[in-house]
């Protein structure tokens, strides 16, 4: 059986012949808004742009269209997943009748990249709105709007339960339907070497999905052998299979505040299971191999490995613990730190720097692969934040983002680094499965090609929506802690063209930015909402911000309504 045909078994995808097109300009269709449109290559590359829903011409992002000079057409309609949104029950606006005789209503998805769909509802209580999932059904060629079919009823708009699912399917619209995938576990058989030593793994208590370990083995008195060993993953998921096409899909695992796993990237018989590098069971891995000689790292391997995890700690168990790999561990990290580090997460983190930068060497030098590239930062906005708040200087920072590792830039500016390479998480993080792939290439001599899937713009995008949710659950916490009121620092001020002005604010209790704008009098004076009063906005001031909520807006960002007030 193929695996489109897995693929449609297992998660009801359905295959589809592609016609040839009879353009050059080809390629998918994306947008944030649906108003300002891009076509991609399948890389991610913008091959054409263009302003204005009606040239899109009923296409939706994801579709695979080509330009016919004037508009786009439809090549391959993408199979989209659910769509969260808002069924407009308030409104007067009735939109027909389904052929069941059930009146439709207007459904404005949370996502702006989706254009506003009609639904038939038979909900009775036309007093509130109600959030809900649907399926793109079809769009008409003599309809304004694309029609879809309710799946599921999340519940009524503003109630904190509803909504906070509603965030979970926006930040990852993919889920794993409920199947036993043991069966579909068939790893590969390929030669290993069995590591010896000593190994363990530091992770948060109650860890399941364990993805990486340390090996050490000491070699003579001052020497010591030390090996990270990341899961295998790409041993179990093979590429083109159908769970590599969900993974891909789902992109990332997301998780709440806590730790626990919401929507994983792998099903829990592989995160959990047959990848997770638990303890009492030999398991396979990725290993980078060195010499430490109490100064320095040397004789630098890799090897497909098979490892056996001895025990388990968590960060503050290996903190305490009087293991001799214990200091080991710490005077390695400080030596790639180049600076003293007394924590058991620093450790860790500066083990895992060291795994990923020397994989992305790899990848840099065969110009295939996915690296992390990271902006350098505003340097006037930097120099101002260090000079005013010090502590929040990390607020002038990009976010980092993938790149191909053909691509001349390729710097990560936050790590000194042209070479940094998401490898380490491969049983959360798409990318890292990627590149797995091409490491088992390098380790084992292969002479065989391998091309980037398909999914280099939805690896960035999937990685915004998984922070945006972290944003969003902690606007929800806030509203919904009936606390309307805030502290915050005026970071930086933007005049816009329209006679207002663009306010940045910090909340350190949120650890956020959040914007407003405010109707502009001079550089450091803006009028209240009201229009009454004249409110100081100098730079780095502290003040309160007074929080409204608006359930109708389509997403968290538009809903939180801020009002400055209550100056210092």
């Amino acid at each position: 059986m193929s695996y489109m045909a897995d693929l449609e078994k297992l998660f009801g995808v359905k295959q589809r012949e592609q016609p040839p097109s009879p353009s050059e300009i080809r390629g998918i269709l994306q947008t944030k808004n649906y108003e300002s449109f891009s076509i991609l290559r399948d890389v991610g590359d913008v091959i054409h742009t263009f302003d204005g829903a009606k040239l899109a011409n009923k296409c939706m992002p994801g579709d695979h269209v080509y330009w016919d000079g004037m508009h786009c057409q439809l090549e391959l309609r993408d199979e989209y997943p659910l769509i969260v949104g808002t069924i407009e029950l308030t409104s007067k606006s009735r939109y027909g009748l389904t052929n069941r005789n059930i009146p439709m209503y207007l459904f404005t998805p949370y996502d702006k990249k989706y254009p506003q769909f009609i639904v038939g509802c038979s909900e009775k209580d036309k007093t509130r709105n109600i959030i809900g999932l649907i399926k793109f059904s079809d769009w008409q060629s003599s309809s304004m709007f694309p029609r879809g079919h309710i799946q599921q009823i999340l519940g009524i708009s503003g109630d904190k339960d509803a909504e906070y699912e509603a965030l979970i399917w926006q930040s990852c619209p993919y889920r794993y339907p409920k199947f036993d995938y043991t069966s579909t576990i068939q790893p590969l058989v390929v030669e290993r070497t069995r590591l010896s030593g000593f190994t363990f793994n530091i992770d948060p208590q109650g860890c399941k999905d364990v993805d990486d370990v340390f090996t050490f083995e000491k070699v003579e008195d001052s020497k010591w052998k030390v090996t990270i060993t990341i899961s295998d993953v790409a041993l179990y998921v093979s590429d083109g299979s159908a769970i590599d096409i969900m993974a891909s899909l789902i992109g990332q695992t997301l998780y709440d505040r806590d730790g626990k796993v919401i929507r994983p990237m792998l099903p829990a018989e592989y995160s959990e299971q047959a990848c997770s590098l638990l303890p009492n069971k030999d398991s396979f891995g990725i290993s980078l191999q060195f010499i430490w000689d109490g100064t320095k790292i040397n004789h630098i391997t890799w090897m497909l490995s098979i490892v056996h995890t001895n025990k388990s700690y968590t960060y503050e168990e290996f903190q305490m613990c009087d293991l001799p790999c214990r200091q080991v561990l710490q005077e390695i990290a400080c030596y790639l730190a180049k600076e003293n580090k007394d924590d058991s997460h620093e450790w860790v983190e500066q083990m895992m720097i060291f795994y990923n930068t020397e994989a992305g060497k790899i990848l840099k030098d065969k110009k295939v692969g996915i690296l992390r590239r990271h902006s350098v930062p505003n340097q006037e906005r930097l120099e101002r934040y260090r000079t005013h708040l010090p502590e929040w200087e990390k607020l002038a920072f990009s976010s980092a983002e993938y790149c191909l590792a053909e691509e001349s830039n390729t710097q990560h500016y936050g790590l000194l680094s042209d070479t940094y390479a998401h490898t380490s998480s491969p049983i959360r993080r798409y990318a890292d499965l990627v590149n797995q792939r091409i490491l088992h290439l390098y380790i084992t001599k292969s002479k065989e090609d391998y091309i980037v899937p398909q999914v280099m713009y939805d690896m960035n995008c999937r990685e915004k929506a998984i922070r945006r949710f972290a944003r969003d659950v902690d606007f929800l916490d806030a509203i919904s802690s009936g606390n309307n009121t805030f502290e915050a620092i005026i970071m930086e001020k933007k005049r816009l063209e329209n006679e207002f002005v663009k306010i940045k604010l910090y909340v350190p209790e949120w650890k956020r930015l959040v914007s407003t704008t405010y109707k502009y009098i001079s550089e450091n004076v803006v009028l209240s909402r009201d229009e009454k009063t004249e409110l100081m906005v100098d730079d780095y001031k502290k003040v309160k911000i007074q929080c409204a909520y608006n359930h109708l807006m389509r997403n968290w960002k538009d809903r939180i309504i801020i009002n400055l007030s209550n100056f210092d």
